[in-house]
């Protein structure tokens, strides 16, 4: 009991605040270098290649959607989605929009997986970190449906169970792993390899996501 608490506690409580952190400061350190290798490395073989620029897109829209609803679903205050849903409506729209979104990412990130493991060129111009971070956003989005597919057959307690965590989180709650300390193994990697891509991100070609828009933005304020 002892070892699993202390795990439960690393993973879920002290894990995710040194993931945000090297997250943070990856991307405040990419925007000041402002390397714009990132997106011409990433995208100079896309073009020619139909099944990767359709990967591409796909995974790029539908992880978008996907944060978004991570973000919205567990970050959004219990007393203010009240006033217009209830708890258990909540759960069937996370579960709906979470099986179309996540298929989605699926379709794309299997493409971009297939292509980047099969594509010479792009094989040349790749680094280890960007396979590691394709292959660990294949598994994300592989346990995120096995999550959902929980979720349906789970109670609204252990759904709700999951905003709690992610709310202490937010407001520096030390004990708000144990909001999920009982939770389902395949909720917990799915958290815990979540993390781990965070860590990663920063220095993968991936990072063209966040840096073309953050310094687009940059670029026209100061203009």
């Amino acid at each position: 009991m002892i070892a699993a608490e202390y795990l439960n506690n690393f993973f879920l409580g002290y894990l995710p605040y040194v993931a945000l952190t090297v997250l943070a400061t990856g991307l405040i350190y990419r925007t000041i270098r402002r390397n714009n290798t990132i997106q011409a490395s990433s995208s100079q073989f896309i073009s020619n290649d139909k099944s990767l620029r359709w990967g591409s897109t796909l995974f790029h829209y539908a992880i978008l959607l996907v944060l978004l609803g991570h973000i919205l679903g567990l970050l959004t205050p219990e007393w203010l989605y009240n006033w217009f849903m209830t708890n258990e409506t909540k759960r069937l729209l996370a579960i709906l929009m979470g099986s179309i979104s996540g298929a989605a990412a699926l379709v794309g990130i299997t493409l971009l997986v297939v292509r980047r493991f099969s594509n010479k060129r792009v094989w040349a111009t790749s680094k280890i970190q960007d396979y590691v971070i394709v292959v660990l956003l294949l598994v994300q989005i592989s346990l995120g449906l096995w999550c959902t597919y929980i979720t349906t057959q789970s109670s609204l307690e252990d759904y709700m169970a999951m905003e709690y965590w992610a709310q202490g989180i937010f407001i520096f709650e030390p004990d708000s792993w144990k909001y999920i300390a009982d939770a389902d193994l395949i909720y917990k990697l799915h958290i815990v390899n979540g993390f781990l891509i965070f860590i990663i991100f920063p220095f993968t070609k991936l990072m063209h996501m966040i840096m073309v828009p953050v310094l687009y933005a940059i670029d026209h304020f100061r203009k």
